[in-house]
């Protein structure tokens, strides 16, 4: 069985190799290492002058480096810099991994893990900032629902595989069709919701119907079907909630699903009907 060195020595050895651990511009532990070690060479030095005091001898001082053990003791500054140095090394690599490690968890925190996009959990501190900003500028802002009509087909005769395949792509044209501000979001299983900033009904719908028919005409290529979506959308009112808009805009989209599907349903739209 062949011998294998401990995970410690082992990563001891592949720091010593990388120059970081001898950069003393930016490796600070390095002078910290220089420092510790001073002391043993003082010592040393100071222990055999008082030797040659003692016994009254004239040999000069240079004796002192006249030895291999001596010159171990006068090196130990150098020896505790270049270890410490490499325990920096260590150190700073350690840190890496972990600001590496958090901003992975940060962003599985706030991202779909399929489709990229922002979660719903996240998007209500987003809705949230937004409306302040609105407020501001005396904007307004709409919210559109998108659902995959007979997405449940699609698994049953495809595969949940496949059915990924088609959220993914879907993720990544909604966000390739939103402008920078806006917030493309996988609200949960085939739902997606966008927030529209600076925008109203009139012109969400258009922007809806837009992308409701390049969605009927196929978005890409890696597809493993054609499908199509139904939307509902609504305008943000004063003092709304995250709650109420979305509710809004949700039961404009049970309507279009209720009606035929593969259409948009604005808020008022509904209204108008119903009076």
């Amino acid at each position: 069985m062949a011998f294998s060195p401990p995970a410690t020595i082992t990563e001891f050895a592949a720091a010593a190799r990388k120059p970081f651990s001898y950069d003393l511009r930016h490796n600070s532990y390095i002078w910290f290492g220089l420092f510790w070690g001073i002391p043993i060479p003082l010592v040393t030095i100071l222990y055999e002058l008082r030797f040659l005091h003692s016994v009254d001898s004239i040999a000069a001082p240079l004796a002192i480096f006249g030895s291999p053990l001596q010159w171990f003791f006068l090196l130990h500054p150098l020896l505790f810099g270049a270890v410490f140095g490499i325990l920096g090394t260590i150190r700073q690599e350690k840190e890496n991994e972990l600001r590496l490690r958090l901003r992975q968890l940060r962003d599985m925190a706030i991202h779909d893990q399929l489709t990229g996009l922002k979660n719903r959990r996240h998007f209500a501190h987003i809705f949230h900032d937004e409306c302040a900003r609105n407020l501001r500028r005396n904007e307004t802002l709409s919210i559109l629902f998108l659902d995959i009509d007979h997405f449940k087909k699609i698994n049953d005769n495809l595969g949940h595989h496949q059915g990924d395949v088609v959220l993914k792509e879907l993720g990544n044209y909604l966000k390739n069709q939103c402008r920078p501000y806006d917030t493309p979001v996988r609200w949960g299983g085939e739902e997606f919701l966008i927030l529209l900033r600076a925008t109203d009904e009139q012109s969400a719908v258009r922007f809806a119907e837009r992308i409701r028919k390049q969605i009927e005409n196929g978005i890409s290529p890696a597809l493993p079907c054609m499908f199509t979506v139904s939307i509902g959308l609504a305008e943000y009112r004063e003092n709304d909630t995250l709650e109420a808009i979305t509710n809004r805009a949700d039961k404009a989209l049970y309507h279009a699903k209720q009606t035929g599907r593969n259409r948009v349903v604005s808020w008022s739209m509904l209204q108008a009907a119903a009076q």
